[in-house]
């Protein structure tokens, strides 16, 4: 279904696609959509993502369909460098942060989450990390279930920031 590679600098463009259309689907209902729109300006834009592709901390794989499209996508971060109050939350080091993980919606219930998963807990086994770590919104009921289901303990809890709103996170690692 979707092959999972490194992304390359060209695919910067496609990435803020994939992320300006799922970045929304995690967010709770309350949060006003002006706070989603400027996140994703300021975070998932294409300029954000060349950062992150030439940057030697972060890590960007994406899953590609059959025609070359990027479907899915996932950001990390070494270390606990992209929130470091979760750091006291992290147990098993050295450690990778998923600061993004996201699917094209159509993918959803697939099988396509638990491969992306796979590929993201190899690369980071495979550079010499002991876990991953993430954060997700607590009324984010579906992605909770999905991360437990799949080796992740909840260790506490975060305030994450979007558009300048707060909002509470649950704080999940999965020792590999």
């Amino acid at each position: 279904m979707l092959d999972f590679r490194y992304a390359r600098p060209d695919d910067a463009d496609p990435l803020a696609v994939i992320a300006a259309q799922t970045f929304p689907l995690a967010c709770p209902e309350e949060l006003p959509r002006e706070a989603v729109d400027a996140f994703i300006r300021d975070h998932l834009d294409v300029a954000s993502f060349r950062r992150y592709l030439s940057d030697s901390t972060h890590t960007v794989l994406c899953g590609v369909d059959p025609v070359g499209a990027i479907r899915a996508y996932a950001l990390l971060v070494e270390g606990t460098t992209m929130d470091e109050q979760c750091a006291p939350l992290v147990l098993k080091r050295p450690t990778v942060g998923v600061s993004k993980f996201y699917l094209d919606p159509e993918l959803h219930g697939s099988g396509a989450a638990a491969s992306l998963l796979d590929a993201v807990a190899t690369a980071a086994s495979d550079s010499g990390h002991g876990s991953l770590w993430l954060g997700t919104n607590v009324g984010n009921a579906r992605a909770r279930k999905f991360y437990l289901k799949h080796g992740f303990v909840e260790r506490g809890t975060r305030v994450f920031t979007v558009g300048g709103v707060d909002n509470t996170d649950v704080v999940l690692e999965k020792p590999l």
